[in-house]
């Protein structure tokens, strides 16, 4: 699994969570994206522990997810009990954590700022911190310009509109906070895809 740490991160990063992957003994998977979450972490009754990360994020929106399931890694190990999943627990684990990584090495300074802002008060997920998900967008927009005109974000298509997604056509719904509720045409059944997710339009 090292080469995920050389092809997926920021190069000077990449090190740093060698190291964390190192320490907390994790089996570390890169999965094809996922309509609900960008990464997990799970915690298995035979005492192992794996964190998956989807493949389509860019180096900098990976690092975060990596390093914020990083934190419930730790917090799995600190209580035996069970705890908030993002409560004050894993708050504490993934400010800690991230805080070596704040430095314009790492992230460049239109990412760095809002993400500073983000990580006084980390929440669940980067997508209730608009200035933050905007920066990190703007890296994959510079990306695809030219690429594919096609290529949009879910919340900018039109409701009722129909669009492409993980090789299945779907009809855009209405937004629930940071999900949109989509149908997909072939089955008729309702999946909340995140409302930052890259589609394809007719």
């Amino acid at each position: 699994m090292a080469d995920a740490f050389t092809t997926s991160l920021p190069p000077a990063a990449a090190a740093y969570c060698r190291q964390l992957w190192q320490h907390y003994n994790f089996v570390f998977r890169v999965v094809r994206p996922r309509r609900t979450r960008l990464g997990d972490f799970q915690a298995f009754p035979n005492g192992e522990t794996q964190i998956t990360i989807n493949a389509d994020l860019n180096p900098y929106a990976f690092l975060i997810t990596y390093v914020h399931e990083v934190a419930h890694a730790e917090v799995n190990r600190a209580y035996k009990r069970r705890v908030a999943p993002h409560g004050k627990a894993w708050q504490i684990a993934f400010q800690r954590l991230m805080q070596p990584l704040l430095t314009e090495a790492v992230f460049p300074a239109p990412i760095l700022t809002p993400l500073r802002q983000y990580m006084t008060r980390p929440a669940a997920t980067t997508y209730a911190h608009p200035a933050l998900m905007a920066a990190l967008r703007q890296i994959d927009a510079d990306k695809a310009q030219g690429e594919n005109a096609n290529r949009v974000l879910l919340r900018d298509v039109l409701e009722g509109k129909t669009f492409q997604f993980a090789k299945k056509t779907f009809m855009r719904g209405t937004l629930r906070r940071t999900r949109v509720v989509c149908k997909e045409i072939s089955s008729g059944k309702s999946y909340a895809i995140l409302a930052h997710a890259w589609v394809e339009t007719q």
